[in-house]
């Protein structure tokens, strides 16, 4: 019974702590695009995924674009959804915003299937941590997420969040296909949020299934943001599915 509690104890407070012996190195970043949007009257997720897939690709394209639909939440509407795209960085996605691309066929279509906020989106530096591959390469078209977001506290790095994180994952690392991610804001402000400090800690199952075995490893947890940590005012998770558009 001991040895169950220490490691719940361990399981809650190790993303909040500081590093302290604990080194791995910061990984390059891709850039991660949010644009929040309803679909049209009538139409569903699965009309949507259908065009979107059927749009031609070209040369500077983005590396990857899913429509998360939310599962639990507080204020989302039956038509909400989250358009999530990948690029390598700031510069291709500035590169293929610019470029002059010819409207196709499909491309008009899903203009009608569904309405984005393109004036408030939000751009993220997005790091994944572990081994997990819920996609199975592209292979997998549908995935399980669950998306809580925290701040991390003034003079705190990334890095720092990071390697606790790293420290948290791996004692369920290889038991599943879920992976982490840790999304930090960098462009799209928000009210009373300290540059830099808003971030998304982000699990990826290859279904609800496993993301939720997933869950249900982490246990019983405590009230609240652990103290002496590098993080604070960190949220409940919210859940959602996730739809392959271009791989």
């Amino acid at each position: 019974m001991y040895k169950n509690i220490l490691g719940l104890v361990i399981l809650v407070s190790t993303p909040f702590l500081p590093s302290l012996s604990f080194a791995q190195e910061l990984p390059n970043s891709s850039l991660l695009v949010n644009t929040q949007c309803k679909i049209s009257h009538g139409h569903s997720i699965d009309d949507v995924i259908a065009v979107a897939r059927a749009i031609p690709k070209s040369e500077g394209d983005p590396n990857r674009i899913f429509y998360r639909t939310p599962i639990s939440g507080s204020n989302f509407s039956d038509d909400w959804v989250l358009r999530s795209v990948y690029w390598d960085d700031l510069t291709h996605w500035a590169a293929a915003s610019s470029r002059e691309r010819q409207q196709s066929g499909p491309q008009n279509h899903l203009n009608e299937l569904i309405t984005c906020d393109n004036s408030n989106r939000k751009f993220f530096d997005n790091y994944n941590i572990g081994t997990g591959n819920p996609y199975d390469n592209g292979k997998n078209q549908i995935t399980g997420i669950a998306a809580r977001f925290c701040t991390l506290k003034a003079g705190v790095t990334i890095e720092e969040a990071y390697q606790g994180l790293s420290r948290a994952n791996a004692q369920y690392d290889g038991e599943h296909e879920t992976i982490m991610q840790l999304s930090q804001l960098k462009h799209g402000s928000m009210p009373n949020v300290e540059m830099g400090t808003r971030i998304t800690i982000r699990l990826v199952g290859k279904d609800l299934v496993d993301l939720s075995k997933r869950l249900d490893l982490m246990g019983p947890r405590r009230v609240g943001t652990p103290d002496g940590g590098v993080m604070e005012h960190c949220s409940d998770s919210n859940i959602f599915m996730s739809h392959v558009a271009r791989w």
